[in-house]
């Protein structure tokens, strides 16, 4: 094979922080590892631009909440700092041609609708309490629930209100990227389970968006990079595994490894695309086969300051009806610059994927103008990513299971085939989908392999 020749005791395969996390626990055990990375930069789907001015802006995952204990004690570890999430003021909540502001978590809409909401949730939640957060599969009612999709649960009969019923499509579409008919309703139920419920996931004090991290998400990736030195290899995509005589040669067109094991913590659907020799056992290749990522488009609108705390609100805002249904105040925490994140999911992110850049701004331009005011109208930077798009991520934040394959083949999501070890935060129980589900699945595989290793 052309390019570098390595030999290692084991390669890993991508420099997300699971593939990061994993090199660092296993170089700590005395490991001698190669990390392959086919991007030009580290951290995978964490990726911190800078804007034209030079300061930091998350255009991939960004906040982490209370409870994500170990990317926060990896925070901790590689001196990376956090700050908490601008939360005071109002939130705007935008529907049709009408502009309410609300306090707290529960938008100001029609009151039947919100109790039609919030039994729904309160039924979700109660089932989801039924689901193992490490074995979904094993859930009482799995079959039933996996089953079926999200969409098929949104009925009448569930949930009689029609803007409750577009409220709890608005949350799928915004956790899992893609429309509810497209995800099981056991994959949202074992997603709430892992994070203790439907309302963390969607809050921001007290939940999954509490806090952020001063430099930006990325700064944690680079740091663990710059330790592991010239053990991270860039530009170095993986096109073929093959296990042979206790050993595996994970090659490329750049870097060729020979290492006693190999670590895959790229994203399912890109996984699908190495080639195995000896092929993966049909189960194993059918479930990577049908774990998609979702359509994200990430647009952060950069102004010389932060107008709409002035003026009372959080900058968090809603429309359901709108194609970038949610914004988020992201400024630094100096609050030096207004920075304001808006997002686009699913159907929403693909149509608006056909339009221009100038299209894509204009639209965003006037959906901020119409929820913050005249300001809203004149940004100075805006930047945007297509999480899709990109090569090496083909979507975002993570890879969500359509019906039966959760009951079919999730039993195999960790299994070593031989010398092959997976991990991502697709395969984690807790916090799964997250940053610290990706820290956790890559200090879990460094284990597995560490014990492999002396066995």
């Amino acid at each position: 094979m052309p390019g570098e020749r390595i030999e290692a005791d084991v390669c890993v395969v991508g420099a997300g922080l699971a593939g990061l996390t994993a090199a660092r626990r296993l170089t700590q055990g005395g490991k001698a590892v190669a990390v392959l990375e086919a991007r030009d930069r580290v951290g995978g789907r964490v990726w911190t631009r800078a804007s034209t001015a030079g300061m930091p802006i998350d255009m991939g995952a960004t906040f982490v909440g209370p409870d994500h204990d170990h990317l926060r004690a990896l925070a901790k570890e590689m001196g990376v700092d956090l700050f908490a999430t601008h939360t005071a003021g109002d939130t705007v909540l935008k529907t049709g041609s009408r502009v309410s502001r609300y306090r707290g978590d529960v938008p100001r809409i029609n009151p039947l609708a919100l109790l039609s909401a919030g039994q729904a949730i309160y039924r979700l939640e109660a089932m989801a309490k039924k689901v193992p957060v490490d074995a979904p599969w094993d859930a009482p009612k799995a079959a039933a629930w996996d089953g079926r999709t999200v969409s098929s649960w949104i009925n009448p009969t569930n949930i009689p209100t029609k803007r409750a019923r577009q409220l709890i499509e608005t949350t799928v579409r915004a956790l899992f990227c893609c429309d509810a008919s497209e995800v099981s309703l056991l994959d949202l139920l074992h997603l709430m389970r892992s994070a203790g419920g439907l309302t963390p996931l969607m809050t921001v004090e007290g939940g999954y968006q509490q806090d952020q991290f001063v430099g930006g998400a990325q700064s944690i990736p680079k740091a663990m990079a710059a330790e592991l030195g010239s053990s991270v290899i860039l530009n170095a995509p993986v096109h073929a595994i093959s296990q042979r005589d206790g050993s595996v040669e994970v090659s490329g067109p750049t870097a060729t490894v020979t290492a006693r094991h190999v670590i895959v913590t790229a994203p399912p659907s890109l996984a699908s695309r190495i080639h195995f020799d000896p092929p993966l056992p049909a189960d194993h290749a059918l479930l990577l086969h049908q774990l998609p990522a979702g359509t994200e488009i990430k647009l952060v609108a950069i102004y010389d300051e932060p107008f709409w705390r002035s003026d009372g609100l959080s900058g968090a805002s809603l429309d359901m009806d709108s194609p970038f249904e949610v914004t988020l105040d992201t400024c630094p925490p100096s609050g030096e610059a207004g920075v304001m994140a808006c997002y686009a999911a699913g159907p929403k992110a693909r149509r608006l994927a056909a339009m221009s850049v100038d299209e894509r701004r204009s639209v965003v331009v006037d959906l901020l103008r119409a929820r913050f005011g005249p300001a809203g109208a004149k940004p100075v930077e805006v930047v945007e990513q297509n999480w899709w798009e990109e090569e090496w991520s083909r979507g975002c934040s993570m890879a969500h299971f359509g019906p039966g394959v959760l009951t079919q083949y999730g039993r195999l999501l960790r299994e070593p085939v031989g010398r092959i070890h997976w991990a991502g935060t697709e395969t984690a129980g807790v916090s799964h989908g997250a940053m610290d589900g990706a820290v956790r699945s890559g200090e879990r595989v460094a284990t597995e392999v560490l014990r492999a290793a002396t066995a």
